[in-house]
């Protein structure tokens, strides 16, 4: 598989700001990604916009065999130390999403926790989804929600999130005002749409 590397203009942001002190996000999984994911002991998982591994290592721990994508070559050496940390291994992968190849019948899991790429990247990505996923595999995903026109194509809601995910089955779909303490970076009420989708149909359990 050949892998685009992101474009430094892409990855500076990003590097600028993982290479402060302590990790952004904290070292705590998203508390949705729990939930979503508590029944789940293992299998082949991706995670699209990883960061510095907080996500990625949670599932490594769960069993996964966790692959990590992200702009940043400093987040993800970060999240690797994370890893380490924790005594498990994950893949890491330096890629740009606007050419990145999900593959086929690839994945048990997709995450996308606030992974939050220009539209058409997004669309791009949910057309392959259910291709990339194994049967029963699942999507899982929280991002932020603008419902200003302005905001509004970058950071649709749950409908729109949901119709994009086609011919993949929402098994849950929720948009909220949350209150998030993640890190120093996600603090406070924030609007998220909350989607698990399935690759075929199946039942989450309570």
């Amino acid at each position: 598989m050949t892998i685009k590397p992101p474009s430094p203009e892409q990855s500076q942001h990003w590097d600028s700001r993982f290479s402060e002190p302590g990790y952004a996000y904290g070292e705590l999984p998203n508390d949705f990604l729990v939930e979503a994911c508590r029944h789940m002991t293992g299998g082949d998982a991706l995670s699209l916009c990883e960061g510095e591994g907080r996500n990625a290592v949670y599932l490594a721990r769960l069993g996964f065999r966790v692959t990590a994508v992200d702009f940043s070559e400093v987040g993800l050496a970060k999240a690797q130390a994370l890893a380490a940390k924790h005594g498990v291994t994950i893949t890491t992968i330096v890629a740009d999403l606007a050419d990145f190849d999900l593959g086929i019948a690839r994945w048990d899991l997709v995450l996308s926790i606030f992974a939050q790429p220009p539209s058409a990247i997004r669309q791009r990505l949910y057309r392959q989804m259910h291709q990339a996923l194994r049967p029963q595999g699942r999507l899982v995903l929280e991002t932020k929600v603008d419902l200003n026109a302005a905001g509004a194509e970058r950071y649709p809601g749950v409908q729109i999130l949901g119709e994009e995910m086609a011919p993949l089955t929402i098994a849950l779909a929720r948009e909220q005002e949350r209150t998030l303490s993640e890190g120093r970076y996600h603090l406070g009420v924030q609007r998220t749409a909350q989607i698990v989708a399935l690759n075929g149909l199946d039942e989450l359990t309570d």
